[in-house]
């Protein structure tokens, strides 16, 4: 077979796409339509945990064969993500919620796509971030974030000596279990720091507390009471005072 037959059949060939999906951060009402269509065109569902993908296909009436690539295995399943690509293929990618690829396993396969022209789609939903932004009454022209702090004493209070020095609204996450501890870590280091804190978006629970953050740690364990508080969160904490 000569070169320019090679190049033909291999013209030939037709890869998969891969789709990103987003999904509801909360609230079922707010997955899209699109994001219904992408999952129900796939042939294979990449997710971040089996749990929440099978309950969000059992929402929808769907049945797809699930891959799981989280950040114990992202590399390892990325390359067989991508050989089912080249196979032809098509996939959805999701997370547990919200946005695959931002604070969440997914970039390595973006990236691999990227680096040989894989076709990819895509589909935008709800986003914790924007509406904990929005929501804050901040002047957000202009804004950092940072996500995820270290879960280390000393290097998270080092790290939030660091950006809370910025001349512009910070963005910060954590896990449900460590919101007390950030509270009490900020309120420590800069006790009259203006902060909003989204707790529970687009739930039937969610709450927005603002104000200093002493006064946000006090309304908290006020609402919450003084038992270990677990929530799904974003705060925001406004530029530093000049």
């Amino acid at each position: 077979m000569d070169r320019e037959d090679m190049e033909a059949r291999e013209s030939e060939i037709k890869t998969g796409i891969l789709t990103i999906v987003a999904t509801h951060i909360g609230n079922p009402a707010d997955l899209t339509l699109r994001a219904i269509k992408a999952l129900e065109q796939s042939d294979l569902v990449v997710c971040e945990e089996f749990k929440e993908a099978v309950k969000l296909l059992k929402l929808l009436q769907l049945k797809k064969e699930l891959i799981s690539m989280n950040e114990h295995n992202e590399q390892e399943q990325t390359e067989k993500i991508f050989y089912e690509l080249l196979n032809g293929k098509n996939i959805a990618l999701i997370s547990d919620c919200g946005t695959p690829g931002f604070a969440d396993p997914g970039n390595l396969l973006i990236n691999k796509c990227i680096e040989f022209n894989i076709r990819m789609d895509f589909v935008h939903g709800s986003n914790s971030v924007l509406a904990a932004l929005v929501a804050s009454g901040f002047d957000i022209s202009r804004f950092y974030f940072k996500g995820f702090l270290s879960p280390k004493s000393d290097i998270r209070k080092k790290e939030l000596r660091k950006i809370l020095s910025y001349d512009k609204p910070v963005i910060l996450m954590d896990t449900p279990y460590r919101l007390v501890t950030l509270l009490n870590d900020i309120s420590s280091l800069f006790p009259e720091r203006k902060i909003s804190l989204a707790i529970n978006l687009t739930q039937k629970d969610e709450i927005f507390f603002y104000g200093t953050s002493a006064e946000v740690l006090e309304k908290c364990i006020n609402h919450f009471g003084t038992e270990k508080i677990k929530a799904e969160f974003v705060l925001i904490a406004d530029k530093k005072d000049k």
